[in-house]
């Protein structure tokens, strides 16, 4: 993920919704751990970062690539009824809000 995607994430969807019950990780695969921890501390980042050894999330959850040479970011919003609420290969911080707040406010 580009190091300004996931900044803006950490800090206008994260630190935005964390009161209100949003949960959100940045789930890393195909790398190694240290390289993962030393983007995270670059980055500052505050959300949960967890690691996907062995690459188990990611083919669970299998997307088209967004182009030719990397399918990350993955974007996925599931509401508090177990649902996928939104699915996206390309950060659009726009598209993201607008479906957070749907969900919030039970749409």
């Amino acid at each position: 993920m580009c190091p300004s995607e996931v900044s803006d994430i950490d800090d206008n969807v994260w630190a935005r919704y964390r009161d209100a019950g949003v949960v959100v990780w940045a789930i890393a695969s195909d790398d190694p751990e240290d390289a993962v921890r030393a983007f995270a501390d670059a980055l500052a980042l505050e959300l949960p970062l967890l690691l996907d050894e062995g690459g188990a999330v990611k083919a669970s959850y299998p997307q088209t690539m967004a182009f030719p040479t990397a399918a990350f970011p993955q974007l996925w919003v599931v509401g508090t009824d177990g649902r996928i609420a939104y699915v996206a290969n390309e950060y659009e911080a726009g598209e993201l809000t607008a479906v957070l707040e749907a969900e919030l406010a039970g749409e």
